[in-house]
């Protein structure tokens, strides 16, 4: 089978879930006998080259998230079917996705869908930093939201099946009666050949004893929470447990406002903002941890909590009702604690507790890494896309789109007005907001491979 992913991260440049799950998408379909093509934004300058082959549009920074690169709709060369598809899968949660159905239409190739944003949590978070801080502004703003997700769904509607993460995301969309076409529940999988390599070296500071280390992985952005992971650890845990330490793996646009919070609460001592890293060096943060913490309510899954979890580290986390929880067995490979009032103190409480409880952390443990095996194994999961792909080649048998001419007029104005020109002016006033927003000063790592593949396992 030829499959397209269609990606809004054709190059990991940096450590972003979705661009490091579509390079191990393409690394294990090609190692199930299938020939997948990228499709996505051509890279920026700095960028690593993108993948031989690639089909590539024209795109330009998107200055909020450094890295980000929006595409928009041209060359026309990339909607010919030179390609061959039989079943195209679009990872791209911006208007990229519109490329999927438009082939759908144009040559009659199958598409799948895969959402991964939940809008009411993180829709909010692409405002500029003054326009956030206003109530009145956030609300009228997630009036906008909803226009963009009800366009969403019209997009989904257009191809032939949309996969979700987790289930509650799945309850969501079914709430919601808007979504027509099938609706499958697929978790994200481990990429073994970064996880199940054997230890290596340890990665911590030498001043942070083992049996005391809390561990967070994630991009320090506003919708991650993280300030309140500090917060927690500042006031409960340092001042009960003096040898607890924090490693912060990652790197974002709030990075420095982050260790300036670690430096005004007095615990930047024994916090270690570790920066990104490669994919790869997750195995040994987490092999040589204890406890992984986290207080994020904008994931649709949350693949550090997965990974975390496969390596057999216990995980606190604020119940998300969402992909967070969806992953994590309360009570029995993580506790889940009620956001909201007193969620610092909780989360502060708890991994306090879980520190000086070697014994429990380590039935957690098994019990976490044993649970994700029968979850999330390669094997299972990417058996589950391939039954999506084959289920999308039967609805378009049965739901085939009409002949489109993109020379007829007719045909020309309902292609551009259903799917080019919502693509253009959303991306165009996304680009705008961004813009606004700024960078702040965060720059995309130039020194590491983030999605380099260990060489002992990749041979295989």
């Amino acid at each position: 089978m030829h499959i397209g992913i269609l990606t809004d991260y054709p190059v990991a440049s940096f450590a972003n879930g979705p661009a490091l799950a579509t390079q191990a998408l393409k690394r294990y379909l090609e190692n199930r006998g299938h020939r997948v093509t990228i499709v996505g934004p051509a890279p920026g300058r700095e960028e690593p080259a993108p993948q031989s082959g690639s089909l590539l549009l024209s795109s330009v920074p998107f200055r909020a998230h450094p890295g980000v690169q929006i595409p928009f709709p041209w060359p026309l060369s990339t909607f010919d079917n030179s390609q061959k598809f039989d079943v195209i899968h679009s990872h791209s949660n911006s208007l990229l996705m519109h490329w999927a159905p438009i082939m759908r239409q144009l040559h009659g190739i199958p598409c799948v869908g895969t959402n991964t944003i939940y809008l009411p949590a993180f829709a909010q978070h692409v405002l500029p930093d003054r326009l956030y801080q206003n109530d009145k502004v956030r609300k009228a703003f997630w009036g906008f939201a909803n226009r963009y997700e009800r366009g969403f769904a019209d997009c989904y509607n257009a191809g032939d099946g949309l996969i979700v993460q987790c289930l509650a995301l799945a309850d969501y969309w079914r709430s919601k009666g808007s979504l027509k076409v099938p609706l499958h529940v697929i978790p994200r999988p481990i990429d073994v050949a970064m996880f199940d390599r054997p230890l290596g070296p340890d990665p911590y500071r030498s001043e942070f004893a083992k049996g005391y280390r809390l561990i967070t992985v994630g991009r320090h952005a506003r919708e991650k929470d993280i300030d309140k992971l500090i917060r927690a650890f500042a006031t409960v845990v340092l001042p009960a447990q003096p040898q607890a330490s924090l490693t912060l793996v990652g790197d974002g646009q709030e990075h420095d406002e982050l260790i300036a919070l670690a430096n005004k609460l007095g615990v930047a001592h024994r916090c270690d903002f570790a920066g990104e890293k490669a994919h790869k060096a997750m195995r040994d943060y987490h092999g040589h941890g204890d406890l992984f913490a986290y207080a994020s309510l904008s994931e649709t899954y949350g693949q550090v909590i997965s990974e975390a979890l496969w390596c057999g580290v216990p995980v606190v986390a604020l119940d998300d009702k969402m992909g967070v929880a969806y992953q994590c067995q309360d009570g029995h490979d993580s506790v889940l604690l009620q956001p909201g009032k007193g969620e610092i103190e909780a989360l502060g409480q708890t991994m306090l507790s879980l520190l000086a409880d070697p014994l429990r952390r380590q039935t957690m443990g098994a019990s976490a890494a044993a649970r994700a095996r029968t979850r999330v194994a390669p094997d299972i999961v990417y058996g589950m896309y391939e039954h999506a792909y084959e289920a999308a080649q039967e609805h378009l048998r049965l739901n085939p789109p009409p002949v489109t001419n993109p020379k007829r007029p007719g045909d020309a104005w309902r292609l551009g007005s259903d799917h080019v020109w919502p693509w253009l002016w959303q991306h165009t006033a996304l680009c705008s907001l961004g813009a606004f927003r700024g960078a702040r000063g965060y720059e995309v790592p130039k020194d590491i491979r983030i999605d380099e593949v260990p060489e002992l396992l990749s041979k295989g």
